[in-house]
């Protein structure tokens, strides 16, 4: 299939093109240091738009930065605008962000696809759940995945586990926050197996990246700690200074599961592919 990634310098970019390739497709990449705003996208037909450009840089750089959101609202908006006359569908990368806030608050939910819409928890996720809104009533057809906290090899210091691992090399055991913040942590090559559904897919589908388990900061530093010196650390320190976000993001995968996506990394090895 010829397919064009949008992002494609980025983390996941970077994999998915990687990926894609591999599998024998023609794959273009267009990335956000290509200014397309002012250069816009290429005038050429493809079979499928992966739309994965953003203007990101973890929790510090997204929390409540109008002018970074309202920008990559703008940014949704051409890029579907262009995939409505040059792409046969899309496949854009929500967020788990874009559940409700009241999901995000309160322990023991799993996120279902159909829960999505109300108040999110931040303004990340209202503007995931604007370019969803913006989808639905493209004339494109379209894929939205919902990606949990993906991890793996490449990833910036600006996320979690590079962080928290260049930490345990330090010989430190710390979190941002209370440490007691919940996510679902789901390794990038069990990610790029739901691209690979999705470019072959005909039907629009809402999907879920995720495991399913729960797993706080506070247990995820511990394994990493593990994983680099053998033991786990009896000193774990919490950054209460640092900004945790949402108490409870993890995925319902019961569609994943049935549709034979269901991840088959644990953290323990995807840790391992980072070290």
């Amino acid at each position: 299939m010829k397919i064009l990634i949008t992002g494609s310098k980025g983390f996941l970019g970077t994999h998915v093109m990687q990926h894609l390739l591999g599998k024998g497709h023609s794959v273009s990449g267009v990335d956000i240091d290509k200014d397309i705003f002012k250069y816009g996208l290429p005038d050429e037909r493809f079979d499928v738009l992966i739309h994965l450009a953003a203007y990101v840089g973890g929790r510090k750089g997204i929390d409540n930065n109008l002018y970074r959101i309202t920008k990559n609202i703008e940014l949704d908006r051409q890029v579907i605008e262009w995939a409505e006359t040059h792409a046969d569908k899309i496949i854009y990368p929500s967020s788990c962000a874009a559940y409700p806030k009241s999901l995000q608050t309160q322990e023991g939910t799993p996120m279902r696809e159909d829960m999505a819409g109300g108040d999110t928890f931040d303004m990340y996720g209202m503007s995931k759940l604007a370019a969803e809104c913006m989808l639905k009533f493209a004339k494109v057809k379209s894929h939205i995945m919902r990606p949990f906290t993906i991890y793996g090899p490449g990833q910036s210091m600006d996320y979690p586990l590079p962080a928290i691992i260049t930490r345990a090399k330090q010989g430190e055991c710390s979190v941002w926050g209370s440490g007691t913040q919940v996510r679902d942590w789901v390794h990038i090559n069990d990610a790029l197996r739901v691209f690979d559904y999705l470019v072959q897919r005909e039907e629009p589908i809402i999907l879920n990246i995720g495991t399913g388990i729960p797993l706080t900061f506070k247990q995820v530093a511990q394994i990493i700690y593990k994983e680099v010196h053998g033991d786990y650390s009896l000193n774990l320190i919490t950054q209460t200074n640092e900004p945790e976000g949402a108490g409870y993001r993890y995925a319902d995968i019961t569609l994943l599961k049935s549709l034979g996506l269901e991840p088959t990394i644990g953290l323990d090895e995807g840790i391992r592919t980072m070290l």
